[in-house]
């Protein structure tokens, strides 16, 4: 990000109950960490905007009813200059099949040089009506391409993890 007063990290990590009002009051508070630091406030949008979405997707597309599963961790982490990568982990079914319609269109995404060419895909396989199904699966190309950051997911002992690696520096 463009005000770096030192060269240091920096990290949230959190276990959060899985309310629809905390992706809010997160993303808010998110927002307002990184603009007490930077400067950069279109930096800071972007991580507010990101952990916002896969917040709601985590809320979801997660297992909230079977066993003890009332929780989902956020991490935000400073990896080095102008990269942040924003961390959510939910559980999930194990014969969900959201989770591989999830790596099937993060696999697709990564699959074009710059997440602003999965957008234009996808926006124009929505207009040409190529599909059958009512949803518009546009969710994950739109936090790539509005948070210019790559995406990936791992799935482990029932959990799943959705990694956005946000590039602040302004090149994709």
């Amino acid at each position: 990000m463009s005000s770096k007063p030192d060269d240091f990290g920096f990290s949230i990590d959190m276990t959060v109950r899985n309310e629809w009002r905390n992706v809010d009051l997160l993303r808010t508070s998110v927002q307002n960490c990184f603009t007490a630091v930077f400067a950069d406030v279109d930096g800071c949008h972007a991580i507010a905007m990101v952990t916002g979405e896969l917040l709601e997707n985590a809320l979801k597309y997660g297992d909230w009813v079977t066993g003890d599963r009332a929780m989902f961790r956020l991490r935000v982490n400073g990896i080095r200059n102008d990269v942040v990568e924003v961390s959510v982990q939910n559980p999930l079914r194990g014969s969900d099949t959201n989770a591989a319609a999830l790596m099937s269109a993060i696999e697709w995404i990564n699959s074009f040089p710059k997440p602003e060419a999965a957008y234009r895909a996808r926006m124009l396989q929505i207009a040409q009506n190529e599909e059958e199904e009512s949803l518009s699966r546009l969710g994950l190309v739109r936090i790539a391409f509005e948070g210019n950051c790559r995406l990936s997911a791992r799935i482990d002992n029932g959990m799943v993890t959705v990694t956005a690696s946000l590039d602040l520096s302004g090149a994709s």
